[in-house]
């Protein structure tokens, strides 16, 4: 406030000035916490700004009135429970005053307290608690709750009971979301603190934990009462262990690095982690299940894809999920060794098979190998299927599984079975699924796999869905930036997608996958270097760290690419496609521009500084106005094309004015939209946002492009 710039010179006078100010605002808040008109938007906007000024208030100050304190805390509590804005405000302020060296601390009303009133707060189970019948409070709110939870936990340990785990394992939902690895989090402190999940050692959780405390609190322990193995494995959702399985979070850590300022696992990827287990959480779980004194549903165990998950965790980054995998693994064989079922022999000959391969001890397995073996593993469990001969043949036909090689890819990519087709999509859908990082890419490289699949595109053999599972295959080894750099050099990836682009028509779902895959493969290649670009050119003469930038042939060859592909556009095209095709070419122009320039300050010779041609231009307009439906752009560009006679595009204007095939539009029986086509009736407003954003990228690409006065002779030129 104006107050306080005008005090900045005198310490002593704005520290009176702030506490008046602290008091006042603290009165203000007390006297509208309990006041009734907080339904109304303008008073809950004021008072989540006072609440924002309260808490940078204290901030600097560190200090408050204890009286005005306790009645904030008990008004707050009593009305705002949940409240995410004040329960984050008092969580700040808990955080602020009550610090061992503050001289106020001692006044104040005691952690303890605050911890009973949050408690037993009548709203606290309501509010923590997910129940089936009503709806699912807040988020925000229990993230807040349970953040002011754990800080008083961390600030005053005393406050931990046993009887708290019952309602923390009521709220947990076993998943990554925020919320949950909070409670986890929560959890693991009240262990640091001496108090032990022993007695909830067969675990549940969610719903299932509180009406399990519900029958114990009513009818006492008794033997019967407690859960058993199949009941919790019951709990487990199929669907999301395989979803958890297939993007297994391999950077995420089995315990918390003490040093660590930020706890919450975050993963870039477009997955949500709310749809994931836990794999911390999970093995543990594992661990306890498969002790010798519990007898286990081996099968169950494999059909709830619990085994998978666990094979899947031998993947991880972090050696310790990885030997908690392996303790888990190894107590599961014990198991299965005296269980008995029909697929049990076949089982254990997997496990064998695995073991054997093993090398080193708390040895890391490529993400690839892991997804054969969970899927192998299910596979057990589906005799009526055509894989399930084979991969039992495959097993049979080896002593230990080579962890070098991609398992049965030449035996099932090669094979001459009448079911050949089956056996391809199912090692596609392996290789598509598993790779994930550049160990999976070197894997592939190292046996020949990028060959083998990039040629079998072209074969009559492969079918429109192998071709876009190809694509689907590179566009995830191009997430990796070496890897994408290499599969450019190796398998000149560029010219390869080039002969493709001279097909005279591509189906739109593989034209979106060509988009996505040169999309991919230029921002990685790219990286930090176009964010680098945006900035003041450091390429000066005799300068000493030379801006790191990509080679300028390389550049052209994407671009290149990107004009050939222009001739393809269509208007059933998907608007992420078209956004992606758009932003594409302009930040190749864009970076270009940029090296072209550094180039011109280090007094380097260069050759071709244009570009796009004028016929370049006039195509991407052509294209432009089918896309957005201009008639008058059309006109314009049929009467300019016309006048100049360039024959492609007189060619393509031929081309859009032949009559539409009658039989395409037969109702029912006409050809059905594929899943890469554009949805306009969906939602027509993504598609005019989509189309308004490719309109000032298209600008943007067009001011890189200079018109040749009395050029005549390109027009003339072959397209």
């Amino acid at each position: 406030d104006s107050v306080s710039a005008v005090l900045e010179g005198s310490a002593g006078e704005l520290r009176a000035w702030r506490t008046a100010l602290l008091e006042s605002c603290v009165k203000w808040l007390i006297a509208s916490l309990s006041g009734g008109q907080h339904d109304l938007d303008s008073a809950r906007d004021q008072e989540r700004q006072m609440l924002l000024r309260f808490r940078e208030l204290l901030s600097s100050l560190n200090e408050v009135d204890p009286g005005d304190w306790q009645k904030f805390v008990k008004t707050g509590l009593k009305f705002r429970y949940q409240d995410h804005a004040f329960l984050k405000a008092l969580h700040a302020a808990i955080q602020h005053l009550y610090l061992p060296e503050n001289s106020v601390c001692a006044k104040l009303i005691q952690l303890p307290v605050v911890h009973m009133m949050l408690t037993q707060h009548s709203l606290f189970l309501p509010t923590l608690l997910k129940s089936e019948e009503e709806e699912n409070p807040d988020n925000q709110v229990k993230e807040a709750l349970v953040d002011l939870m754990s800080l008083v936990v961390k600030m005053c340990p005393s406050v931990c009971e046993s009887s708290h785990f019952a309602v923390l394992l009521g709220a947990y939902g076993a998943t990554l979301s925020v919320l949950d690895q909070k409670i986890l989090l929560l959890l693991r402190a009240y262990e640091q603190n001496d108090l032990s999940l022993v007695n909830f050692r067969v675990l549940l959780w969610g719903p299932a934990a509180v009406e399990h405390h519900k029958t114990c609190r009513s009818l006492g322990k008794s033997l019967w009462q407690q859960p058993s193995v199949g009941d919790i494995l019951r709990l487990l959702d199929r669907d999301r262990m395989m979803k958890t399985i297939l993007h297994f979070p391999q950077k995420r850590k089995l315990l918390p690095p003490e040093d660590a300022e930020e706890l919450i696992f975050r993963d870039r990827s477009t997955v949500d982690l709310d749809d994931l287990y836990d794999p911390c959480f999970l093995l543990h779980l594992f661990s306890e299940l498969t002790r010798p004194e519990f007898v286990v549903d081996c099968r169950k165990f494999l059909d709830s894809n619990a085994l998978g998950l666990t094979v899947a965790a031998l993947s991880s980054y972090d050696p310790q999920m990885r030997a908690a995998a392996y303790y888990v693994l190894a107590a599961y064989y014990s198991q299965l060794e005296g269980a008995r079922f029909r697929e049990q022999s076949q089982l254990l000959y997997l496990l064998d098979v695995v073991r054997n391969g093993i090398r080193t001890q708390n040895m890391r397995l490529t993400f690839t190998l892991t997804l054969f073996i969970a899927k192998a593993a299910s596979q057990i469990l589906k005799p009526e299927d055509h894989m399930y001969l084979k991969i039992n043949k495959f097993l049979l036909s080896h002593e230990y599984l080579n962890m070098s090689k991609v398992p049965g890819f030449y035996q099932f990519f090669y094979s001459s079975d009448l079911e050949q087709k089956t056996e391809r999509e199912w090692l596609f859908e392996i290789l598509r699924q598993g790779m994930r990082d550049r160990h999976c890419y070197e894997l592939c490289a190292r046996r020949g796999v990028f060959h083998i699949v990039l040629s079998f595109f072209n074969s009559p053999l492969c079918d429109d869905e192998a071709q876009n599972w190809i694509l689907e295959i590179l566009q995830n080894a191009a997430r990796d930036a070496q890897s994408a750099y290499e599969i450019l050099r190796d398998y000149s990836l560029l010219t390869w997608i080039l002969h493709i682009l001279e097909s005279r028509f591509l189906e739109t779902q593989l034209l979106s996958g060509i988009i996505s895959l040169l999309h991919t493969l230029w921002v990685t290649n790219l990286g930090d270097k176009g964010v680098a670009s945006e900035g003041p050119a450091s390429c000066q003469p005799g300068s000493q760290e030379p801006q790191k930038l990509l080679a300028l042939h390389l550049v052209n060859e994407f671009l290149y690419v990107l004009v050939a592909l222009t001739r393809h556009l269509r208007p059933t095209l998907a608007s992420a496609q078209l956004t992606s095709f758009f932003a594409a070419l302009n930040s190749m122009l864009r970076y270009r521009a940029t090296v072209m320039q550094a180039f011109k300050d280090m007094n380097r010779f260069t050759v071709n500084e244009t570009v796009l041609s004028t016929r370049d231009v006039l195509v991407l307009l052509h294209k432009w106005s089918l896309l957005e439906r201009d008639v008058k752009l059309q006109e314009d560009l049929r009467s300019a094309i016309e006048k100049y006679q360039v024959r492609e595009l007189l060619k393509m204007l031929k081309d859009k004015n032949k009559p539409v095939v009658p039989g395409r539009a037969r109702g029912p029986r006409g050809r059905k939209k594929r899943p890469g086509e554009a949805e306009e009736s969906a939602d027509p407003e993504a598609q005019a946002a989509a189309l308004e954003t490719c309109r000032g990228l298209l600008r943007s690409i067009l001011t890189h492009w200079g018109p040749a006065v009395g050029a005549a002779p390109e027009s003339t030129a072959p397209g």
